[in-house]
Order: structure tokens, then C-alpha cells, then sequence
């Protein structure tokens, strides 16, 4: 088979090259929905859909021992013809990263409501301690003592952190997902791509992310085609605008439906900063439109989520300003949104910390040089260096940006006030969860009471 000297490798050179010249291996690494939707773009070039039965064959990596793909490869397809192998996350791929990271990761995207992703997490950690199946079956974590915990987490453990992974672990059993060996396998596909044993074979990697420093990465690139698929994103976290257009385009693309202005509008305010759950959302959106071509606000209002959650900075900024009739604004647009009163409560409570620790930053380590009217730049490279770790650690590792916009906001409030708007917050919290009081009531007489202070 020809190889070319240098392959393409964005999305539309590579499709274009693989319609007239198949590569032996393609890697794409990137969020789920971009690499899944390439993979399925080549696959469509390269085995006719009334063969696929025969000519195509997919892996989960985590679960599949390398050796058992390999295999498959050297197998020559029914009919003849080139066969293509799928192989998602393959385990040699991760970067090592360390237990306490992964840990992190894992909780995070519990509390996300990731739980597949939190699951793959669990079962990273356990192919790092060197678990098994069964070790992870014979549970419950609730039931180790800390230092077990520790060991496998890498960390001291933070409380109900054992019955979060109890949790995590029942889903990765449920939906049958295994622990990986921790055997680096990489020099196996090494050897299988230099002799050229897999004929006509492609084999499709694809992972959400690839460690560059691993020589499989550079012998893949070498004999084949590696794409990094990533997403834009404005200095805040946040996607940019131009990443969520092309996301709702591709998805609403893929189930034959254009939105309309409005719904557009609200998918971008509620879009967030992960693109992997945008994607789910729209999905959702889609299967509420039904069998309509176009999809509608009321549809967005309906089932999509606010995931970039901007509405809190957005409100406790309102009240820290000392914009009432914004603040109530907003919150009675959350309340019409469906939104649980409870978890309202608890975002707000969290922000409004943030914003105390804020104030302590502003009236210590940066007593003497910060300006609410700076500008960010001087702010990330004159000011940022002084704040000591313990504070930054208190208002949640954010980032730089995202700091600079919480340390005007609260450059604009008064610490009594603050404190006060928390002790009102948790009597309003212990109301709801003890008595029958209207929550959007409570929650209006405190936004107007912090005005009148």
C-alpha cells in the first residue's frame, strides 16, 4: 500500500485522502462526539454498508486485551475485501497520569452527572493498583479503612468519598465495563504496525487524549494518520461562541433538523464549557422535536439544561452590585426554568463563599495593589503571583479569569453582608427541607432583603 510523504490532518483532509488512498492505522483523539463522528465518516468511506457485518468490527480498549485485536486484524474479512477494526480507548494510550488526579477527575465527574466517565476513572485507578475483576466485585469501598482508601486513591479521603466510589463502581458493573490491565501492550501494536501483518486491515483508534511522549504516538504518525481533534474555548473556560455553533450545526445535522433563532439563542446561553454534554443535550433536545425539521424554543426550554450554570456569577454578581431587580430577574427565570429549589440553594450558598474568600484576598494579599477597574492582563501577571496558594485554594483552584471577575464582584461587597446572605441562606435551606414553604417566596424575600441593607 502507498504511502504518502506527509499526511493530512485535519478532519477534511483526512476524509478527502481516505476516499482515494486508506492509511493501515488512523488515531483520533479528542472529546467522544468528534472523534466518533470521524470515525464513522471514514468507516463510511471504507466499507459498503451492506458489508459491515462481515468488514467491520469494533473494541472497547478498556475491556478488550490488545493481543485479542491484534488477532482479529491478521484475519483476513469474509468475501475479501479490507476490513476495518474500531478500537475506542485503548488503555495504552493514557498518559500515566497520577491517583490523586485521577481521583479528582473521578469525583468531579460524579458530581457531574458523568457517571460513565466517572466509572472509566474507577477502573483507570484500579489497573493502577493493580486490582482485578473480582477485587473490584468483591466491594465495598465503604468498607476499607483509610489507609486502604488512601493507597488507592493516592490521597487522604475526603468524607463519603468511599460510598461515592461504592456508587461509581455499581455502574461500571452494570454496564459491563472491566478493568484494564495496566501492562503497557503499546510495544505489541509497535511491532504488528512494522511488519505489516494486518494486510488490508485498517485499524481505528480513537481516544480522548493521547500522550505525545509515548514512541507509539510518533510510530502511528509515521505509518499512518493522527488527528487531535479540540475544541475552542474563551479564556474563561467557557466554549466559544463559534465552537458552539459548529457543535449545534453538526448534531442537529445528524438528525435532520435546523434551529430556529430563538432556540439557537438559548442553546448558546445554556451551553456551558463541556462539549460532551452539549452534545448530550442536544441529543435530547432532538428526540423532544420529534419528527420536526426544525427544533423549537419551547423544545431547548423544555429538556436542555443549563450547563454553563453562568446564570450564579451572573446573579450573585446582580447582588453584589447591588442590582436587585437583576437579581430577582434572574431568579425567577430559573424558577420558571424548573429548576430544584434545593440544588439553587446550594449553588448559590457555594458562590457567595467564593465571593467571602474573594473579599479576603482583596483586603489582604492584594490590600495595596488591586483596582476593581484594572485590567485583566495586569491583574494575571502583577497580581496573581502574590496571592498565596491557601487562598487560591479557597476559592476553588479557578481559573486566573474567572478569579479576576469574582474579585470585582467582590470588591463591590460588604464581608457583614455576605455573611449575613449565608446564615439567611441555610435557616431558608433547613425551612425547605422541614416545612412547606414556597421556596420561590423565601428565596425573593431574601434577594429583596439583601437590598435593603
Amino acid at each position: 500500500m502507498a504511502q504518502p510523504a506527509k499526511r493530512a490532518s485535519d478532519p477534511a483532509g483526512i476524509l478527502r485522502e481516505a476516499a482515494v488512498n486508506r492509511a493501515p492505522v488512523y488515531l483520533f483523539a479528542g472529546e467522544p462526539f468528534q472523534t466518533e463522528t470521524l470515525a464513522r465518516q471514514v468507516i463510511d468511506l471504507l466499507v459498503p454498508r451492506d458489508k459491515r457485518s462481515v468488514l467491520l468490527e469494533v473494541y472497547d480498549g478498556r475491556s478488550t486485551a490488545l493481543p485479542q485485536v491484534l488477532d482479529s486484524c491478521r484475519t483476513v474479512g469474509l468475501f475479501g475485501g479490507g476490513k476495518v477494526v474500531w478500537v475506542r480507548e485503548p488503555a495504552f494510550f493514557a498518559a500515566g497520569d497520577k491517583k490523586s488526579d485521577i481521583a479528582d477527575a473521578l469525583f468531579a465527574a460524579w458530581g457531574a452527572d458523568r457517571g460513565r466517565q466517572a466509572a472509566e476513572k474507577l477502573l483507570a485507578l484500579a489497573a493502577q493498583v493493580g486490582w482485578t475483576q473480582e477485587d473490584l466485585a468483591a466491594g465495598p469501598f465503604a468498607s476499607l479503612n483509610k489507609t486502604k482508601l488512601k493507597a488507592f486513591l493516592g490521597r487522604d479521603p475526603d468524607d463519603g468519598e468511599a460510598r461515592v466510589l461504592d456508587a461509581v463502581a455499581a455502574v461500571a458493573l452494570e454496564s459491563g465495563m472491566s478493568v484494564a490491565s495496566h501492562k503497557d501492550e503499546s510495544t505489541l501494536l509497535e511491532e504488528f504496525l512494522a511488519s505489516g501483518a494486518g494486510g488490508d486491515t485498517v485499524l481505528l483508534l480513537t481516544a480522548a487524549a493521547v500522550d505525545r511522549r509515548k514512541r507509539i504516538f510518533k510510530e502511528i504518525e509515521k505509518r499512518g494518520v493522527c488527528a487531535e481533534l479540540s475544541v475552542e474555548r474563551e479564556r474563561s473556560g467557557a466554549l466559544t461562541r463559534e465552537a458552539v455553533e459548529a457543535i449545534i450545526d453538526g448534531v442537529l445535522a445528524q438528525w435532520g433538523k435546523r434551529p430556529t433563532p430563538a432556540a439557537r439563542r438559548i442553546i448558546a446561553e445554556r451551553a456551558g464549557g463541556d462539549p460532551a454534554q452539549l452534545h448530550s443535550e442536544l441529543e435530547k433536545v432532538c428526540l423532544h422535536a420529534g419528527d420536526a425539521t426544525s427544533v423549537e424554543e419551547a423544545d431547548v426550554v423544555a429538556v436542555m439544561r443549563d450547563l454553563g450554570e453562568s446564570w450564579v456569577f451572573d446573579f450573585t454578581g446582580a447582588l453584589a452590585q447591588g442590582n436587585i431587580a437583576k437579581a430577582l430577574a434572574l431568579l425567577r427565570r430559573l424558577f420558571a426554568q424548573g429548576e430544584p429549589p434545593l440544588r439553587l440553594l446550594a449553588m448559590i450558598s457555594r458562590e457567595i463563599r467564593i465571593l467571602l474568600a474573594a473579599r479576603e484576598i482583596v483586603a489582604t494579599s492584594l490590600a495595596r495593589s488591586w483596582s476593581p477597574g484594572m485590567q485583566f492582563n495586569r491583574f494575571r501577571d502583577q497580581l496573581l503571583p502574590q496571592i498565596p496558594d491557601e487562598q487560591k485554594k479557597l476559592v476553588g483552584g479557578m481559573h486566573p479569569y474567572v478569579l479576576y471577575l469574582a474579585l470585582q464582584n467582590a470588591s463591590r461587597a460588604k464581608a457583614a453582608d455576605l455573611e449575613r446572605a449565608l446564615v439567611e441562606l441555610q435557616e431558608i435551606d433547613v425551612a425547605l427541607k422541614s416545612s412547606r414553604t414556597d421556596p420561590q417566596i423565601r428565596m425573593e424575600a431574601f434577594v429583596l432583603g439583601l437590598g435593603r441593607k
